[in-house]
């Protein structure tokens, strides 16, 4: 009997095990959902559907430098298992391989990798999932430097490039700069690299929640004057829309990387900063990308 995608994805919904692992049962048993259940049980592979329902919200994250440098995200259930030498080896590994070219893509989404963890899931009795990775591939004229935090719950990638000729020494300050910037993003969580990023829509929402608030405050104070007897003088137009724009620079400075006062010195913007590692250096440079993963966090 042909074994379907179906049925290998109906197995796997009621077991939580791995795809060929389903396979396999269903292959061994002609089909027979029912015994490839009793055959996966067996093989204490059917352990983990029981706990489906239960939320990862704990996890590390991992990254390894090579020629090019990756940052992956482990979810699990508890902090004792994310602290697992097992699992900590194995998203090294992954993150080594990802690295290396050996894992293409999103590694959330890799069947081998999949599988592989099932295998330690089922081992140790307990949900994880690769949660989501990248590779920062840096062109010849850019440093790419990451960042994790002691807690191994956070980390980042940050690629910096430059135009012209760089000197070593030259590459070692911009490389340093970078790994800052990587720190910052870690720190901060800035959502965007720069304003023209944030959506439209996201601006407008924040204007009718600004709009609305000098609103109310206009009319807050509107009663208190009156409340003592006394005139009140509206807020002319140009002045408030001049507060309205304070106030999303206010906000791009909070969630744009580059907009974020460094931590360093809160005067220097993160924009600033690069603006004045390029006039030292005599080259023109720019933040291209970054990344940042915190464990639980989108």
């Amino acid at each position: 009997m042909a074994i379907s995608v179906e049925m290998i994805k109906e197995l796997r919904a009621q077991t939580g095990a791995g795809m060929m692992a389903c396979k396999n049962a269903l292959t061994e048993t002609n089909g027979d959902v029912k015994k490839a259940v009793e055959i996966l049980r067996k093989k204490g592979l059917a352990g983990l559907a029981k706990r489906a329902g239960r939320t990862m919200k704990e996890g590390i994250v991992a990254s390894v430098k090579g020629k090019d440098i990756s940052l992956v995200e482990f979810n699990c259930e508890t902090d004792f298992v994310a602290r697992n030498p097992e699992i900590t080896a194995f998203v090294k590994q992954l993150a080594s391989e990802m690295t290396e070219g050996k894992i293409q893509g999103n590694p959330a989404e890799n069947e081998d990798v999949k599988n592989r963890l099932q295998e330690i899931a089922m081992k140790i009795g307990e949900n994880m999932a690769i949660r989501r990775g990248i590779v920062f591939q840096a062109s010849a004229n850019a440093i790419v430097e990451s960042y994790i935090h002691f807690d191994n719950k956070k980390g980042s990638l940050v690629e910096l490039e430059y135009e012209g000729e760089a000197s070593e020494e030259a590459k070692k300050e911009i490389s340093n700069l970078a790994h800052e910037i990587a720190l910052q993003a870690v720190a901060m969580g800035p959502k965007y690299l720069k304003p023209e990023d944030v959506p439209a829509e996201v601006i407008a929402k924040e204007k009718e929640i600004y709009q609305e608030k000098m609103a109310k405050d206009e009319e807050e104070q509107k009663a208190k004057m009156e409340a003592k007897g006394k005139t009140y003088r509206a807020k002319p137009a140009d002045a408030l829309e001049k507060m309205l724009t304070g106030k999303i620079h206010k906000y791009y400075s909070e969630v744009c990387l580059l907009e974020q006062p460094t931590l360093l010195d809160p005067k220097v913007s993160v924009k600033q900063s690069v603006e004045n590692l390029s006039k030292k250096l005599g080259l023109k440079m720019a933040v291209k990308r970054f990344v940042s993963y915190l464990v639980g966090v989108e």
